[in-house]
């Protein structure tokens, strides 16, 4: 009784605005295998699967209960005893009294009377008097759907048997006491078929029936009902208790991974009002301000926006466009080759680092703009020698091989690089920066102003915003800006967030949303320094996506998001580009990775 009147309680916060609360109370105890001996393992699938409830269609057949859904499929081999009595008796003296190891979970076994009622009851009585350990469980529930007693009759039989209840039907206390559940045909309520949203007067209809269950302080399902992702949310949007399906390992991963896939937002944030004097422009610009947010795309992007209730400052960048991702080698880049098309305007193979498809070293961004007298500087919430960064200053045909990457960074012309620790600062590393005089740091807060080249391995860089990270990466924005701006002939500034990709990788939309929502702010102090600064170009694209993130359910007004991915690795669909300031419309339509290196140039004024 304490369970339902959980669910009844959770169903009242559905149909508030508190919405968002409703995804995290849904578990697989909240799945019912429906048709669950047509699977092919029936009921050790749907236990494995820590399922909440199963069904079993039973005929009575020479005394014996055998389950099919038809009679035609009815073999004798397949009865209500060896597919389930057996079973779960066997799995309650195994986990000493409890249907589960987890001694809170239970388990609803749904029996549905195909045949007589009587007869068949009868009969299953009869069954049930040689499992005194199912019977007198707490953690099993019998429910006899299908052909059923009137209400009337329910007490006519043991107090261990309950029935799914119409609601339709008036009840006394005492009948209401013996209904396990409410089951609806849902084709009987709406036409929909499980795609979009119902309309308002299926909605309508739908939750007058869950509620009607509610306040009864009962849980509801509705069979007939469509079986996919979209429908599933929709229900659990709706406050249905039992979620039918015939796909019990979609729906099993669907429903384990809500805490991964779910994310509320409890930190919004006013965007920055661009004043677009410059934005559009034709004319050179002294100053290129690259912004990387690693593994991102429009749904990423469009995430982030609804987290933070439908304000983020990319989205206030009216020039966009999209970048084709793939490498020399593959269809799906990696980090490697995706920002060293950024910073040379060569495609290469995976895994390789300013270097070309034969390992042939090119000539980087922060090198070319050294003969122009511009400065660069580097930032990176990973490792100072992972990809994204190294594409820039260093050149190797193996993004791995951390100590000769950060050796590059000796010999390349950037004077800034600020990032996370790495396996590469050796001591052959240390004496070489400490021979080019290249002051370095293991904390960024001890640096209050940048004087010569610079290198701060910062462990605070590594850590994940909801590890304690700050505002880190502002700081590091602002730290690099005030020197670079300093430079009268222009500077170039690259700024990598990395452990947005980390979030695609580990499926984990809180990590990639509040990663993405960090990087935003840098974005947004980007465009205001390009404001007020009227000679700088900002853009805003990702070296790939990562995730193939999908958006199932949010709201824009509560700042919270839904979602589901398809791989834990990169995918193919191309970055987003945003750009503000002069030239900006340069960077619209599809093009190439490669051109964002030729685009950057041009802005310069530098042929090449």
């Amino acid at each position: 009784m304490k369970q339902i009147k959980i669910w009844a309680l959770l169903a009242t916060a559905i149909f508030s605005q508190n919405q968002a609360q409703n995804y995290l109370n849904y578990t697989v105890s909240n799945a019912h295998s429906h048709n669950d001996y047509e699977q092919k393992v029936p009921f050790w699938e749907a236990y494995y699967a820590n399922f909440g409830s199963v069904e079993a269609d039973v005929f009575l057949v020479n005394g014996k209960l055998w389950v099919a859904h038809t009679e035609k499929e009815l073999s004798p081999d397949r009865t209500l005893e060896s597919l389930y009595l057996d079973n779960i008796s066997k799995q309650i003296k195994l986990n000493k009294g409890k249907i589960y190891p987890d001694s809170s979970k239970k388990l609803q076994l749904l029996i549905d009377i195909k045949q007589d009622y009587k007869t068949s009851l009868n009969a299953l009585l009869a069954t049930l008097k040689k499992y005194p350990e199912i019977t007198g469980n707490s953690g099993v529930k019998i429910v006899i759907t299908g052909n059923r007693p009137q209400p009337s009759d329910f007490k006519n039989y043991p107090d261990y048997l309950f029935f799914d209840g119409d609601l339709d039907k008036k009840y006394t206390s005492d009948e209401l006491g013996r209904v396990g559940l409410f089951s609806a045909d849902l084709q009987g309520l709406v036409k929909w078929n499980g795609k979009g949203i119902p309309r308002d007067e299926e909605t309508e209809n739908i939750k007058k029936a869950v509620e009607a269950a509610h306040a009864r302080q009962k849980p509801v399902r509705f069979y007939g009902a469509p079986d996919f992702p979209n429908a599933w949310v929709n229900f659990i949007d709706l406050g249905v208790d039992y979620i039918n399906t015939d796909h019990i390992p979609d729906l099993k991963k669907f429903l384990n991974t809500i805490p991964r896939n779910f994310y509320k937002n409890t930190k919004e944030y006013a965007t920055y009002a661009p004043t677009y004097k410059t934005d559009g422009v034709v004319k050179n610009v002294k100053n290129v301000i690259l912004l990387i947010p690693d593994g991102t795309s429009l749904s990423q992007y469009y995430a982030a926006f609804t987290a933070n209730k439908g304000k983020l400052n990319v989205f206030n960048i009216k020039a966009t466009g999209l970048s084709k991702t793939n490498s020399s080698n593959a269809y799906i880049t990696d980090s490697a080759p995706g920002s060293t098309a950024f910073a040379t305007g060569v495609k290469t193979k995976n895994t390789f680092v300013g270097v070309d498809e034969r390992g042939n070293s090119i000539a980087q961004i922060p090198d070319i703009i050294a003969g122009q007298g511009k400065v660069s500087g580097l930032i990176s919430t990973g490792d100072v020698t992972d990809a994204t960064p190294a594409d820039f200053y260093a050149h190797s045909d193996n993004r791995n091989s951390s100590e000769p990457i950060l050796k590059g960074f000796v010999n390349s012309k950037t004077k800034i690089l600020i990032g996370g620790p790495t396996s590469g600062l050796t001591p052959d590393n240390v004496l070489k920066i400490k021979e080019a005089k290249i002051d370095t740091y293991q904390d960024l807060k001890s640096v209050k102003k940048i004087n010569n080249r610079t290198l701060i391995i910062d462990p605070l860089a590594s850590k994940r915003i909801t590890e304690g990270r700050g505002n880190w990466l502002a700081d590091a924005f602002d730290l690099t800006l005030n020197d670079l701006k300093e430079n009268k002939n222009g500077f170039f500034m690259m700024v990598e967030a990395s452990q947005t990709d980390g979030g695609g990788h580990s499926n984990n939309i809180e990590q990639l949303v509040t990663e993405l929502l960090d990087f935003d702010h840098v974005v947004g102090k980007a465009m205001k320094f390009a404001d007020e600064n009227k000679e700088t170009l900002v853009i805003v694209v990702g070296d790939h996506e990562t995730g193939g993130l999908t958006l199932l359910d949010g709201s824009l007004k509560e700042g919270w998001i839904f979602g589901n991915f398809s791989t834990n690795d990169h995918t193919s669909i191309p970055s987003t580009v945003f750009a503000y300031g002069p030239n900006s419309k340069e960077f619209t339509g599809l093009f190439e990775n490669t051109e964002i290196f030729s685009k950057i140039l041009s802005a310069y004024g530098i042929k090449k």
